[in-house]
């Protein structure tokens, strides 16, 4: 009887050393999973910080690129198919529709500057006529250069921010880009004024 009691208090102690054993083999799992899951969200914080953010906050700016471009496309489309001159730097400077899209995707434009191009027939030469400017008689449709395109040019300086930017810093990364952009529409209207006869290229 007391072999065997002394075999059962054996046993008991065997059974009690395994359980103690499993509970530190869990507790050093619980452990090391701990440390992992600490590990884990710290990479992921500085991935998202350091590598998503900056470049979602930079793709922005080809995109606000894009917009502002057609924007400028699509206005001097609108100020070559004025029938005067004059009237096309009229909507050129106080167009709402232009300042709108520029107000709503945070692009500042500065330098604006519409010109009139007129390119001779053989493309050898070409002049270029400011806002009251008159057009010179021999660059006229009937006149000895014999011109065959006359083209709207406008061009500005846009400053493209990112999504989040700042007054100073990376220009493009924390702080606005400043792009020269350019675009030209031909002239439509060349008939003349039934009460001046000028054409309507030169009023």
């Amino acid at each position: 009887m007391e072999r065997t009691r002394v075999r059962i208090n054996r046993t008991r102690v065997q059974i009690n050393r395994t359980k103690v054993r499993v509970s530190r083999a869990q507790k050093n799992t619980r452990n090391r999973a701990g440390h992992s899951m600490a590990e884990f969200a710290a990479a992921l914080i500085v991935l998202v910080s350091f590598v998503f953010a900056p470049l979602v906050n930079v793709s922005i700016v080809p995109i606000r690129y894009l917009i502002v471009q057609g924007a400028m496309t699509e206005m001097s489309h609108r100020i070559a198919l004025c029938e005067k001159r004059s009237e096309a730097y009229s909507m050129f400077t106080a167009d709402p529709w232009f300042n709108s899209i520029l107000e709503k995707c945070g692009v500042n434009i500065s330098n604006p500057k519409l010109t009139l191009t007129i390119m001779s027939k053989d493309g050898s030469s070409k002049t270029t006529v400011n806002n009251g400017e008159p057009v010179p008689a021999e660059w006229l449709p009937n006149g000895s250069k014999e011109p065959s395109l006359y083209s709207m040019e406008l061009s500005a300086d846009a400053a493209v921010p990112p999504l989040f930017s700042m007054t100073a810093g990376l220009p493009g990364f924390t702080s606005p880009i400043t792009l020269r952009l350019h675009t030209a529409s031909q002239w439509e209207n060349f008939s003349r004024d039934p009460l001046t006869t000028a054409y309507f290229v030169n009023e």
